[in-house]
C-alpha cells in the first residue's frame, strides 16, 4: 500500500494504521519494508513489473550457482537468479538475458550454513 516512509511516499507494508510492518529476508539486502519511490513509479505506470522469490528459492539458486559454476553470489543476487530459473521454466524469456551479480556471497556463508544447521 501506499504510504510514508523515511519521508518519500511510496509502496510500503504498513498495517492499517499506517504503521510499518517488519519485514523479513534471508538477504540483508532486500530486508526493507518499502521500495525507491522511483520503483514505484515505474510499476504503477507499467514501465516494469516487479516479482518475486521465496527465501528458499533463493536458497537454492545461492547453492546451485555455488556447486556448478564455483562462484558464490550475494543473497540478494540469489533472489535475481532465482526468479530466471523460474521464468525459464516457464518459457517467459527470449533467447538471451544478462543477469547482473551484484555484491560478494562470501559475506553470507555463515547465514547460509546457519540456516543449514536450522540455527
Amino acid at each position: 500500500e501506499e504510504g510514508i516512509l523515511h519521508g518519500a511516499r511510496t509502496k510500503v507494508l504498513q498495517d492499517k494504521n499506517g504503521q510499518i510492518l517488519e519485514s523479513e529476508s534471508v538477504s540483508a539486502g532486500l530486508d526493507y519494508s518499502g521500495v525507491g519511490p522511483e520503483l514505484a513509479s515505474l510499476a504503477e505506470s507499467g514501465r516494469v513489473t516487479a516479482r518475486y522469490v521465496t527465501d528458499d528459492e533463493a536458497l537454492e539458486a545461492f547453492n546451485e550457482l555455488s556447486k556448478l559454476e564455483g562462484i558464490i553470489p550475494a543473497l540478494e543476487s540469489s533472489h535475481a537468479l532465482a526468479y530466471l530459473k523460474k521464468a525459464s521454466e516457464a518459457g517467459e524469456l527470449g533467447e538471451f538475458v544478462v543477469v547482473n551479480l551484484s555484491g560478494r556471497g562470501d559475506k553470507d556463508l555463515e547465514t547460509v550454513l546457519s540456516l543449514k544447521r536450522g540455527v
